[in-house]
Formats: structure tokens, C-alpha cells, sequence
């Protein structure tokens, strides 16, 4: 241990100097680090967008495909199914160039279909389908599961126009992405040694569609320390080598192509150089070490013939006159600064009334200073007693500050409102900074409170009291809370909105989790609502939902979630749900109330609903997707049966 001064020095100027060292050696690997990373990473982003742009080729050659065939076909409600087999093998190579080939009507009825030519499917719903109906030349469904198989695949789809233009059919092929083919080569190909590719959906929740890992394909996409399968150990040395990650997305289906690159294989060269490195500057910075150690040693000798003059000092006035004040070194500096240090000794009482004297006045004005704050200012003693008080206290509170000051925060609450502040004030007084929310009322009556209690310590683990600081955030809060009720409304019928009902669905979910009962999402689709449209006009459909949201209010039970998803599409969240039977009296009810002729402007119209049910069991886990598939799939079963009619998650049927 280095008790001298001079020795302190001399280590200090050691310890100093290597630091400068080691600082200035770490400072050269990250420059070299960024700058390689930098070159490294433009390279790969410049091969992975060639791989997209080369993956974009080859579905714009399919679509090609597609329009060439849409252009020969002829008439295909003439065709029979041998016509049509024999169209599609003259058209393209099966299954090099599509594993299924189709065309639909326009109502989305299936005039042929290569795989699957005895089943009645209907694509009238499908995203891709639409997209073509309403003009557009081509279009690409999102990453799908096979109906057998659960392959993963894609969906290319164009229309079929007649001579006026009118599209008469859509042509679609479907490609499984895990049978031979451009993109499954692309999981095969490796970026360095363990680098990897893979492509991943623009979903919110990004999915695998190709990926090494067969497995994975179609699960969720995880942390960067696994993407594409390549998983990374972390970091085992000082600076972290991240993993090289580019991305490129695809113009034909807004996939991403992603390319990984594990740090240790990118930066391998940077790490070996490193280790060599080092052991030469350990080297380096253990000689300049022991040089500059020894050098300050022996410059800082004086220093003992000033220590032995202060020690004489301390009991004998006399000998500061024997300091070497007049040296022009630091030594003759440390001498003079120790004189006046002993003749300002003498001045000390005054000068410690005057800091009195200017504390008094720093208090009064701090009074003054909180006094003018509008938030509520206060400090607790250790005992929860009032301390200090600004004045929008005393006209919160009612009362003087002299009746206040000294009162515990119990007595001047209640009994009653000191228990809502009673946890957040053990926690403060705990040593833990405390901020909540006070809010009471409804309407005009509402007001909200930021209330804060921050700990202020006198020494190490004594508490000397607590600050209190109250906010006033009524206006903030009730234009936030009118916001997000006009966020979660449907605007044309006052149901909730897709948004409203996401939330509302899911905090069901969790009650059905947690063992708050069983719950059941009703999917509702009017019938004939398009030709209502199409007939009296946009203004008279919009007039027939708000008559048939006020019907549907009056079916369910108090308590109950509905809303509306835009279109004549509405939804139903049951809580609680003590019996199945009342389920299905809920269902009848909404179809009966649909069915039932409105009285609206243009005379009495009448339409119709079909109604798709999903439940979820008391302490089962199901997700909002879950259940919308398992509705969304009963509301069709129900609309393909026939109207007026819903369907039970297990595929149970009733007609109305």
C-alpha cells in the first residue's frame, strides 16, 4: 500500500499513463472494427438485394406465365375438365413452373381446379382475389399452409378479360415453397462458411417463408441471435462482434430476404490480430510503467523536507515562518497556500455567523420561491409529519400553514383517503421514489392528481423525510381519455371499432385464461346487404347498419362487446358464458332481429345475417387468432349452407 504523497504520485502517474495507452489501443480496434464492419456490411447488402432482385425475376416470369395463358384460354365456361387439363399441360410445365393450377369465376367459384378438381372452394374472400377484381393487372397472396399438406406456398393470380375489357375469370398458380425450386436453393446456399439466407414475411409478427431449418418455416421469426437459424454464442471478448445482417425486399411480394453473417466468422481475422496485439502492449505498458514510476520518485523527494516543516507547524505557530515560501515551484506554492490557510484560521467565527446569517435568508427564500409554484409542495419528516408547505397547499387543504405545519399527513387526509396513499407513502419512506395517479369523479366532476414522492436521504441509510409534489392533470387526462373513446368508436353505427374490439377480445381471452369463465366470439355477415347498395345507394346501407347495430345492442346481454369491422361485418365477445344454450339463444336472437324488415326512408327492406361462433373454455389458452380463424371458418360453413343460419365452432348448425 502507497502511503507517502510521493509515492501516490508515482503510481498515479503509472496508473494514468497506461490507461492513455490501453485507451488509445481500444480506440484504434473499434476504428477498425467500424470501418471493416462498414465494408463487410455493404458487400453483403449489395448481394442480398441481386438475390432479391433475382428471386423478383423469376415470380415476374410465373406472372408472365399466368398473363400468356389468360390470353389463350378462350371461353372457360365452355371448357370441360379434360379441356382444361389439357390447356394448362400445353401452357406451362407442371409442377416445375406452378404445383396447382386454377380458374375461378368472378363470384369466386372454382371452374377448375388441377389438384383438387371434385371440391367445391370458393376464393371469393381471398385477398388476392379481390385485388384482381378491382383492376389490378396482377396480384400475390401472403404466405399460406396448404389445405393437406400445410406446406408453406404462395398464390399468383390475373385476370381473364373478354374483348370489352371485363374481367370474365382470374387464372391463379399456387407454388409450394418446399418443393424444388428457386427459393428452396436459396435456403441451401451458405453466406461464408456458417452465414445463412432466408426470407421472412412484412407481417407485423414476421414469419419464416424459406428457411434452412425446414421446421421453422411459417413460425414467427425470432431475436437476431437466431434469425435465419444461425444462432449467435454472444460476445467473448471486450468489444462484441455483431452478427452481419442485411436485408432486401422483394418488389413482387414485399418479402424480406435476409442474409447472416455470425460476427465470429466475419471479424475471425480483427480477433486473431487482436490477441497479438495485446500481448505485445502488456509488454509495452509494463516498461513505460516502471520508467515513469521510478522518474516520479525521484522528482518528488522535496516533499519530505516540506512535510517535516508542516508537522512542526501544527504545534508551534513559529514555524510557519520557516516554510520555504519562497521557492517558485509547486513545493513553494504548497507552503504559501498552508501560511494563509493558518491565518485565515483567525477569521473563521465571522465567517461561519455570515454563512449562518445567509442560510436563514436561502430558506426564506426557497418559501418564496415554492409559494409562487401552482403544484402542491410539501416535505415529511421521518414521522409523516408536515415539515414545509408552499402555499397552494394551505388553499388545496383549507387551511393555514401553521395548522398545518407539525399535523401528519393521516390527520389531514382521513382515515379513508390516508389508505389510498398509505402504499405509495410506505414505498417512498421505504427509500423507493414513488409517482401515481389520484383520480375520482366522472363528467364534469372528474379531477386527476400526479402525485410524487421522491426520499431524501441525510446520511448513508438514514431517511431524512420525503418530498411531495402534486400535479393537477384534469384537463390533460380527460382529453386523453375522450381521445381514446373516439379512437375505439365505430363513427357511423357507435359500436366499437376494430381497434376497440382487438382489446376487448383479448382481455377475454385472458379472463378465460385466468379462470374467469368461458367466452365466445360471434362473427355476424349480413345478406344481401351489396344489393341494398347497389340499389338505393350507399346513404340507405349506411342508414340500414345503424338500425341493425340498435337491433343487435337489444340481443346481447349487458355487458357484452360489440362492434362493427367496417362493410356489414359485426362481431360479438360473450363473457362469461355459464351455457352453451345461451350462445346459440344470443345467435338467434341477432339472426331473427336481421331478418325482421326495416323501416327505413325508401320503404320496408329486408336482408339477413349468417352468424360464425368460437368459444374458449374456462382456464383454456387461445389467442385473438385462434379464435378468428375458428369464427371466421363456422361463419363460412354457415354462409355456404345457406342464409339465415349460424355455425358452432364444432360444425354444428341451425337454421332460423
Amino acid at each position: 500500500m502507497v502511503k507517502s504523497l510521493k509515492g501516490r504520485v508515482a503510481a498515479t502517474t503509472a496508473i494514468v499513463s497506461m490507461i492513455l495507452i490501453v485507451g488509445v489501443a481500444v480506440g484504434i480496434e473499434f476504428f477498425v472494427y467500424g470501418e471493416l464492419r462498414s465494408s463487410m456490411q455493404a458487400q453483403l447488402d449489395t448481394q442480398v438485394k441481386l438475390v432479391a432482385e433475382q428471386l423478383d425475376d423469376k415470380l415476374r416470369g410465373k406472372f408472365l406465365a399466368l398473363h400468356r395463358m389468360a390470353r389463350h384460354i378462350g371461353n372457360p365456361y365452355a371448357m370441360t375438365v379434360a379441356q382444361f387439363d389439357a390447356f394448362a399441360n400445353m401452357s406451362v410445365s407442371m409442377p416445375e413452373t406452378f404445383n396447382t393450377f386454377f380458374v375461378a369465376a368472378p363470384d369466386g367459384r372454382m371452374l377448375y381446379d388441377s389438384t383438387f378438381p371434385a371440391t367445391a372452394i370458393n376464393i371469393a374472400d381471398r385477398d388476392y382475389f379481390r385485388q384482381v377484381l378491382a383492376g389490378a393487372p396482377q396480384a400475390a397472396s401472403g404466405l399460406i399452409a396448404g389445405r393437406i399438406t400445410r406446406s408453406p406456398g404462395i398464390i399468383l393470380a390475373v385476370p381473364v378479360v373478354d374483348a370489352q375489357g371485363n374481367t370474365i375469370a382470374v387464372i391463379g398458380g399456387a407454388i409450394n415453397l418446399l418443393r424444388q425450386n428457386f427459393m428452396v436453393d436459396l435456403a441451401s446456399n451458405a453466406v461464408g462458411t456458417t452465414g445463412r439466407y432466408c426470407v421472412t414475411t412484412n407481417e407485423a409478427q414476421a414469419r419464416y417463408v424459406i428457411q434452412a431449418d425446414v421446421t421453422k418455416i411459417l413460425s414467427p421469426v425470432g431475436p437476431v441471435q437466431t434469425l435465419c437459424g444461425v444462432r449467435d454464442p454472444g460476445p467473448n471478448h471486450l468489444l462484441r462482434m455483431h452478427p452481419l445482417v442485411a436485408r432486401a425486399s422483394m418488389a413482387t411480394t414485399g418479402w424480406s430476404v435476409v442474409a447472416v453473417l455470425p460476427g465470429a466468422e466475419a471479424f475471425d481475422p480483427l480477433a486473431r490480430v487482436r490477441r497479438r496485439v495485446t500481448l505485445l502492449a502488456i509488454a509495452v505498458i509494463g516498461l513505460a510503467a516502471f520508467a515513469m514510476w521510478w522518474m516520479a520518485r525521484h522528482m518528488l523527494r522535496p516533499l519530505d523536507t516540506l512535510r517535516d516543516l508542516v508537522q512542526r507547524s501544527a504545534g508551534d505557530m513559529r514555524a510557519v515562518q520557516s516554510l520555504p515560501v519562497q521557492r517558485a515551484d509547486e513545493i513553494g506554492a504548497l507552503a504559501n497556500a498552508f501560511r494563509d490557510m493558518m491565518e485565515q484560521l483567525r477569521d473563521r467565527t465571522e465567517a461561519l455567523e455570515g454563512s449562518r446569517e445567509a442560510a436563514r435568508a436561502n430558506v426564506r427564500r426557497m418559501q418564496e420561491i415554492a409559494d409562487r409554484v401552482p403544484y402542491l409542495v410539501a416535505f415529511l419528516d421521518s414521522e409523516e409529519r408536515f415539515a414545509f408547505v408552499n402555499r397552494a397547499c394551505e388553499t388545496r387543504l383549507r387551511r393555514s400553514r401553521q395548522r398545518i405545519l407539525g399535523a401528519t399527513v393521516s390527520e389531514l387526509l382521513g382515515p379513508s383517503l390516508y389508505r389510498e396513499f398509505a402504499p405509495h407513502l410506505a414505498r417512498a419512506f421505504a427509500g423507493e421514489a414513488a409517482t401515481f395517479i389520484w383520480d375520482f369523479g366522472e363528467d364534469t366532476a372528474y379531477r386527476c392528481f400526479e402525485v410524487s414522492y421522491q426520499p431524501e436521504w441525510a446520511m448513508h441509510n438514514v431517511l431524512a423525510g420525503v418530498h411531495v409534489f402534486v400535479r393537477d392533470i384534469t384537463v390533460e387526462r380527460s382529453n386523453e381519455r375522450r381521445w381514446r373513446r373516439e379512437s375505439h368508436t365505430d363513427h357511423l353505427t357507435g359500436l366499437l371499432n376494430r381497434k376497440g374490439f382487438d382489446q376487448a377480445l383479448a382481455s377475454a381471452l385472458r379472463g378465460a385464461r385466468d379462470g374467469g369463465g368461458a367466452q365466445a366470439l360471434l362473427f355476424v355477415d349480413l345478406d344481401r346487404f351489396k344489393l341494398v347498395n347497389d340499389t338505393w345507394g350507399h346513404a340507405l346501407g349506411d342508414e340500414l347498419l345503424r338500425r341493425l347495430a340498435k337491433r343487435l345492442v337489444a340481443c346481447v346481454p349487458e355487458g357484452d362487446v360489440i362492434a362493427r369491422f367496417g362493410g356489414d361485418e359485426f362481431a360479438v365477445v360473450m363473457r362469461n358464458v355459464q351455457d352453451v344454450l345461451d350462445v346459440e339463444r344470443t345467435a338467434m336472437s341477432i339472426l331473427e332481429a336481421a331478418s325482421r324488415p326495416m323501416a327505413l326512408s325508401v320503404g320496408p327492406v329486408t336482408v339477413g345475417a349468417c352468424v360464425g361462433v368460437a368459444m374458449v373454455a374456462c382456464g383454456e389458452v387461445k389467442t385473438p387468432g385462434m379464435m378468428f380463424e375458428a369464427a371466421d371458418r363456422a361463419l363460412y360453413d354457415a354462409k355456404h349452407g345457406g342464409r339465415g343460419r349460424f355455425v358452432l365452432g364444432d360444425g354444428a348448425c341451425v337454421e332460423h
